[in-house]
């Protein structure tokens, strides 16, 4: 087998960064005999000279004018060109990427594609979607490192309180606004409840009460994120936007490797989330789950473990927190 040289550009430090290029980087340099290297985000884009010696260059959804040219400059140099994306870059929500949202912007994701060799991607929504512009696709879905099953929460401020807990970036403000009026209600009719979001802080969408809200900055190492992780239940809430729909369940696939209960929109991409066997959880626990699911339908199938819980509804309404939960006044679990 030829041993291959595998360079790689991230977008950024971010989450999507190391799980699309960090961490499968670092199995690929661990359990490969090819050599790799990832380059520092933030610098300058790789030219011809950056290539010398590279069989393949991956890039993360390179775009705009500059990552047209910087493309069309490596061309012709012998090194095979995989454009990586994780997001559907041609239907992005003004709300999230306003610098991405117009057809200029859009053409020049179009032309990058088109200048690539391959195209790499996390599920087929996705690759569908790009595949009119570059037909070489490979599937590669996210996963997440052994190692979460074992780490521990981090401690809370507030023992007492029981803490609902999100994470991510700005692009998500579509779909914490669709939640609002649900999280002031739980917040305003259970005194001992707190959120915490880590990432960008949402809180102000909390009104008067912002004060039961907790915000940790993002970490540019996720294994920094990881132990700020504290959260009681997580909430994965998801717009009806194109844009969402080409998204995976990362973010159940991590409360659920650490014990944490997800309560997720009941569609894409949480809407096709089936569950995996979790490690037993320390107060309560479980995978992401759909109101279309009953809760003695992971009984039946063997994915449930004694002690976990599933709570959902069409909207991913929690209507009360506590020892137990109940969605829209109908307990479905403890």
């Amino acid at each position: 087998m030829t041993t291959l040289t595998i360079g790689a550009a991230p977008h950024s430090y971010d989450g999507s960064s190391y799980y699309r290029i960090w961490l499968p980087f670092k199995h690929l340099d661990d359990q490969s005999h090819h050599i790799t290297g990832v380059l520092p985000p933030g610098g300058a884009m790789p030219g011809p000279k950056d290539a010398q010696g590279l069989d393949v260059l991956i890039f993360q959804r390179p775009a705009g004018k500059e990552g047209a040219r910087m493309l069309e400059r490596l061309i012709g140099q012998g090194t095979k060109l995989v454009y990586e994306v994780d997001d559907d870059m041609l239907n992005v929500d003004s709300s999230g990427l306003p610098h991405l949202h117009d057809d200029r912007a859009r053409e020049s994701v179009r032309r990058c594609l088109r200048l690539c060799d391959m195209v790499t991607t996390t599920n087929e929504y996705l690759a569908e979607t790009v595949r009119p512009f570059n037909d070489n696709i490979r599937i590669l879905p996210n996963h997440v490192k052994a190692g979460l099953l074992d780490q521990p929460k981090a401690r809370k401020p507030h023992p007492d309180r029981v803490t609902i807990g999100w994470a991510g970036g700005t692009s998500h403000l579509v779909d914490m606004v669709e939640i609002a009026d649900t999280l002031r209600a739980v917040l305003n009719d259970n005194p001992a409840v707190e959120t915490h979001f880590i990432g960008f802080d949402f809180s102000p969408l909390l009104g008067d009460l912002r004060g039961r809200s907790r915000w940790t900055r993002w970490e540019p190492d996720v294994g920094n994120y990881y132990k700020n992780i504290d959260f009681d239940i997580a909430v994965a809430p998801s717009a009806d936007i194109p844009f969402n729909r080409a998204k995976t369940w990362l973010r159940a696939l991590e409360m659920g490797a650490m014990a944490v209960p997800i309560v997720a929109a009941n569609r894409l991409p949480y809407s096709d989330y089936d569950g995996i066997p979790r490690r037993q959880p320390r107060r309560v626990a479980g995978p992401a789950h759909r109101s279309d699911q009953r809760p003695g339908d992971a009984r039946r199938d063997g994915r449930r473990r004694e002690g976990t819980g599933r709570w959902l509804d069409d909207r991913g309404r929690l209507e009360a927190v506590g020892d137990r939960v109940r969605v829209r006044g109908r307990r479905v679990s403890g």
